[in-house]
């Protein structure tokens, strides 16, 4: 009996232990608590959103947001198709996201999954694009539908759905390409719809035409004509307020090889690659390293070359920042279509291939390092680099939108 009060009056102490513990975290002031939080890896913060309602409202805090938009942790999100037997399956099933924290020890270890027993957008999806940790998905089942979505707290908007229908007489739309953007000065979301179409009435033409639609807005509007970019379904680079992207000089021969549209104007200018760049655009990519605009070459004989123009909009700014050695390319890569991502605070560049391989590269050793991921993703994925946010979808966009918590811990 004695040993049994012994061990209750342990278990009883213990207990008042763990009381001491959460009232003296609960007494600390928020701006210390938040400190603490702050230095957290992705994966626990997420996990605090959970511990008590105090502790959400704090990561939800203008402040804490402002600090990790600063601290920028990067991360990747992977939408990964249902693995389904049929087709039929297939298209009813949701989606599985994953989001990877890249700069917290081991990626394995840092891999959270999206739960998609909730009201986010997870089936008939695609991912066009991130920015400022805000994924804008796009509806397979709709033209004209798409969604901005804050995975952290599990928010989402979506625009609505398609506008006016087109007078087909005389149209072909050829082909349809998506691009998302963010202008800093006016804190607008934008959806950018590019089709081709061919005119056969009254006479024979090719031409492309852009709309847009601003998050927050209940309209598509039409921007007349636009230049079409080098197909790929979903393109272009948000930078400075502007949308960027490479051209297809099938249709521009004469044209310089990089277009960007003011978000807030929805004026085009022309961009000038660095000097002597070839202008043939396969396997050429567009992308932000360090907040500036770089564009990379993967098929040139002996080296992948990545320009980057060090001051925005300037041509004699370009400089050839890195530059790989195909030979020194793990062997599975070498005959790969190559992308950089990101550069990580240590100056090592985060690489994506083709086929969904991803290796960080150390520009001082010249070495290569795989991005071992959980079995459980699976092979075939879509995958964008973000960075996490904190921020409240309600307070971007002046509006209600729905909410729910979206991750689950595994």
């Amino acid at each position: 009996m004695k040993s049994h009060r012994g061990r209750r009056s342990r278990a009883k102490n213990g207990g008042n232990q763990v009381q001491d513990a959460e009232w003296s975290m609960s007494a600390l002031p928020d701006d210390i608590t938040a400190d603490i939080l702050l230095q957290l890896p992705l994966k626990s913060k997420i996990q605090c959103r959970c511990v008590c309602r105090t502790w959400r409202n704090l990561l939800s805090d203008s402040y804490f947001s402002e600090v990790q938009r600063e601290r920028a942790q990067s991360m990747l999100v992977l939408r990964s198709p249902p693995s389904c037997v049929s087709r039929k399956a297939a298209a009813l099933a949701p989606n599985d996201f994953y989001v990877v924290d890249l700069e917290s020890g081991s990626v394995r270890n840092n891999v959270m999954k999206l739960n998609t027993k909730n009201n986010l957008p997870t089936c008939h999806v695609e991912l066009v694009g991130s920015c400022n940790g805000l994924l804008c998905l796009f509806d397979k089942n709709s033209k004209k539908v798409f969604y901005l979505c804050n995975p952290v707290p599990g928010e989402h908007v979506r625009t609505p759905a398609n506008c006016k229908k087109e007078k087909q007489r005389g149209k072909t739309i050829l082909d349809a390409v998506l691009g998302f953007g963010f202008s800093p000065k006016s804190n607008h979301y934008m959806v950018l719809r590019i089709t081709r179409k061919k005119l056969t009435y009254p006479i024979s033409i090719l031409r492309s035409e852009g709309e847009i639609c601003i998050f927050g807005d209940n309209e598509w509007k039409s921007i007349g004509e636009i230049p079409f970019p080098d197909c790929k379904k979903f393109f272009g680079v948000s930078l400075n307020g502007a949308l960027h992207w490479i051209l297809n000089l099938d249709d521009y021969e004469d044209a310089d090889l990089i277009c960007a549209l003011d978000i807030d104007s929805k004026k085009i200018r022309p961009m000038s690659p660095p000097n002597g760049f070839r202008r043939d655009t396969t396997e050429m990519t567009l992308g932000v390293l360090r907040d500036c605009l770089f564009i990379c070459d993967s098929m040139t004989l002996y080296n992948l070359d990545i320009w980057v123009m060090k001051e925005y909009g300037v041509k004699d700014s370009w400089t050839k920042e890195i530059v790989i050695a195909k030979t020194s390319l793990p062997s599975n890569l070498q005959n790969s279509f190559l992308q950089p991502i990101m550069v990580s605070k240590d100056g090592e560049v985060l690489i994506s291939s083709d086929s969904n391989v991803f290796v960080w590269y150390d520009p001082g050793s010249k070495s290569f390092t795989k991005v071992t991921l959980p079995s459980r993703v699976g092979s075939e994925f879509e995958a964008v680099c973000s960075v996490a946010s904190f921020d409240s979808l309600s307070a971007i966009m002046k509006k209600e939108c729905r909410r729910d918590q979206c991750y689950t811990a595994r």
